[in-house]
């Protein structure tokens, strides 16, 4: 049977790290973005959707000290930090969209728009926001 696992994470960027060398996903909230970290191939890749909206988007980046020290920080600021662990045969369009409606409905959160952290990432610009949506 195929499954996502969920487990919630303390905010500490090395567990982060360990998670994701350890071929795990790591997604991290604010309020009701999420954004999908998973490591291979050297890189970093990201992944983000709004709860609700129809698309997102996704981005790479190497796996350096610069980005290594940007993944650190953002456990440390999000809402919440989550493992989801996962056969690698599924397909993570759906692994994805099954984890963010599990966490929605164990920590429904609010929708309010006070400390929201908005995850734009490097290169990302608002008049490039459609050429990233995901189908």
């Amino acid at each position: 049977m195929e499954q996502v696992d969920l487990h919630l994470m303390p905010k500490d960027g090395d567990q982060v790290l360990k998670e994701l060398s350890d071929g795990n996903m790591v997604i991290v909230r604010s309020k009701n973005d999420f954004l999908y970290m998973l490591e291979f191939d050297g890189q970093f890749h990201m992944f983000f959707h709004a709860a609700g909206a129809p698309g997102g988007g996704q981005k790479q980046f190497p796996k350096d000290e610069k980005y290594i020290a940007v993944v650190k920080k953002l456990a440390g600021l999000a809402d919440g930090v989550y493992k989801a662990t996962f056969d690698k045969d599924m397909n993570l369009y759906g692994v994805m969209a099954t984890a963010e409606e599990g966490i929605l409905s164990m920590f429904p959160g609010n929708m309010g728009d006070d400390d929201v952290i908005e995850f734009i990432l490097p290169g990302e610009m608002e008049s490039d926001e459609d050429k990233t949506d995901l189908p």
